[in-house]
């Protein structure tokens, strides 16, 4: 069972009472939203989370795609937007393209070094920065950053870039020809892994022939052929152009073991780490993890990596989910761990103007505790408008919350009240079927039409239709309103016969008698047209009722002189309406 109490406006004391234990657990609600880079992920990860529950999560591979590219998307199109902000979400899309690749994506073959060349070129662009800037001197080949230039470029697999740059060197030739000859998976689509292997095989066994028999003019030219013979001592010579250990093992892989598949990375991640181990960082835990297959800590480091933001790891856990990447364990919590992130991300959002209906969603969707968060939840989103409580109202009633939809109902027609908007309470009234509030707005509605004689605003009547049937007193004031509107029209026998039906009925307050009495004098002795519209039978159920109220004595001490006028009128009347009706 879960319940809980908000100890502050936005920290929320869970209470977890499954197994006979009871724990206690503080969620602070409180995240940073503001950013226009964040509210884009916000908004588009929701389109893709609702994506992936609509499809029961068939075709996760996509979905996760999906996630990556609104990602990259994000840092491409607010380039403008604070470096900090846009720094976490490279992070962001950084552990997801890992993920993605170990636990998500179908790799032909096996083979993971593709997927990470493309990873290595998005995130580290330099290479292809410093090229640029190279090409642009007057001479090339004589700026001081050439030959780091090409070994850059060799590191992220830019074959065709340092074949051009290799050819004005005095070793060009020798070189270009290996790299022309350079076996790459992307060129073997059609063979088999086995073929590609053979053909690298061969194409190493070249490099390292060269390396044994040339002369080369310049040192920097070994160091090509060696970093082309996969010499691991020159790879770490030049560990600063890769700035990471995951751009090295990358790199390294390239020219070792092209083929390497994502069970092996564990190792040749090993092997790399240990020359950046003085520069290791809670992301790199985060990445080995990842290496080692373990999802459950991957989701525990990024929740402690990204700790003001539960957006990753929310998102990241319901990906694994679906690829069945996550087992069934229960944390301490009393949830799984998808639950927990999702529990958390939500209520980041419920509490914020903008997000609110996206927290509700996210509650939904954990079925153990979601309903139990939002019960607590949803009574302390603020309600400043009528179109927000709207929502709110529609966001219940879609997820099946009645009683929390009742709950709005109730709020919003007690602030109209307060508001001075009797009109607009009943309608919020009418929406949480409140008899009692129903009736006793009525009530004021009608009291305020015998202190002013007039209505104000009930348009709104017309549309009600059948929930007039909610409430005799709704029902009465709505068929009063009608009766005003046949007079209007001049449709004075319909409204004669409506008056004599409310006054027979009794469903009104019994004080409100006296005004229907008074209602019916432009209706006696012939109306304005001088026509007879109220027959002797009406006039006497008319001062059938005017007696009841003197004999029960619910007239004022004002009223005699009113009295007086309507038993005069009605006395007329009936002498008249006898004089016209058949004996």
């Amino acid at each position: 069972m879960i319940g809980g109490a908000w100890i502050t406006e936005k920290k929320l004391m869970v209470l977890n009472e499954d197994a006979g234990s009871v724990e206690l657990r503080q969620e602070s609600l409180e995240v940073d939203t503001s950013s226009a880079i964040n509210k884009y992920i916000i908004f588009e990860g929701h389109s893709v989370f609702s994506e992936i529950q609509l499809s029961s999560g068939n075709d996760i591979q996509s979905h996760s795609h999906a996630y990556r590219s609104l990602l990259r998307a994000a840092i491409q199109e607010f380039e403008d937007q604070d470096e900090d902000d846009k720094k976490i979400v490279a992070l962001y899309e950084l552990v997801w393209s890992f993920c993605e690749v170990l636990f998500v994506e179908h790799l032909p073959g096996g083979c993971v070094l593709p997927y990470l060349l493309e990873l290595m070129r998005w995130h580290f662009p330099q290479p292809m920065d410093m090229l640029s800037e190279v090409l642009t001197a007057e001479e090339p080949s004589e700026h001081p950053d050439f030959w780091r230039c090409i070994v850059s470029l060799l590191l992220q697999g830019h074959i065709k870039e340092s074949i051009a740059m290799l050819r004005v060197t005095p070793d060009g030739d020798e070189l270009v020809g290996l790299l022309e000859q350079m076996p790459l998976l992307e060129n073997f689509s059609g063979h088999s892994l086995s073929e590609f292997k053979i053909s690298w095989s061969m194409w190493q066994d070249r490099c390292k022939q060269l390396y044994e028999t040339a002369n080369f003019v310049m040192d920097q030219s070994t160091e090509i052929l060696e970093i082309l013979c996969g010499q691991l001592d020159t790879f770490t010579k030049y560990k600063d152009l890769s700035q990471t250990w995951y751009h090295l093992m990358t790199s390294y892989l390239l020219y070792t073991n092209p083929t390497v598949s994502v069970m092996s990375l564990h190792h040749a991640a090993t092997e790399m780490t240990s020359v950046f181990r003085d520069h290791l960082t809670p992301l790199d835990e985060v990445l080995l993890s990842a290496m080692e297959f373990d999802a459950h800590r991957v989701l525990t480091l990024c929740i402690s990596l990204f700790q003001n933001s539960w957006w990753l790891a929310a998102h990241l856990a319901d990906v694994l989910h679906h690829a069945k990447q996550l087992d069934g364990t229960e944390l301490a919590a009393g949830c799984s761990i998808r639950e927990y992130v999702l529990l958390n991300y939500a209520s980041d959002l419920i509490f914020s103007e903008e997000f609110w209906s996206l927290g509700v969603d996210y509650f939904i969707e954990c079925k153990q505790m979601g309903k139990g968060y939002l019960q607590l939840a949803i009574p302390r989103i603020p309600l400043e408008s009528e179109r927000k409580a709207t929502r709110v109202y529609s966001a219940c009633q879609k997820h099946g919350l009645m009683d929390l939809a009742g709950s709005v109902c109730k709020v919003m027609a007690a602030k109209a009240r307060q508001a001075g908007s009797p009109g607009l309470s009943l309608i919020w009234s009418l929406q949480a079927k409140d008899l009692a509030s129903v009736t006793a707005i009525s009530e004021e509605i009608l009291d305020s039409y015998i202190e002013t004689g007039g209505f104000a605003n009930l348009e709104f009547l017309d549309q009600l239709g059948s929930n007039k049937l909610l409430s005799n007193r709704l029902l009465f004031l709505g068929k009063y309103r009608e009766f005003h509107n046949l007079v209007k029209a001049g449709e004075l026998r319909g409204a004669a016969d409506l008056l004599v039906s409310l006054v027979e009925s009794k469903m009104g307050p019994p004080r409100f008698q006296i005004t229907l009495l008074l209602d019916s004098l432009p209706l006696i002795n012939g109306g304005p047209t001088g026509e007879i519209v109220m027959s002797s039978r009406q006039t006497y159920v008319l001062m059938k009722a005017l007696e009841d109220m003197q004999i029960k004595k619910l007239l004022k001490e004002g009223d005699s002189q009113k009295v007086e006028t309507i038993r005069l009128a009605l006395v007329t009347n009936l002498a008249s309406s006898l004089l016209e009706e058949p004996w």
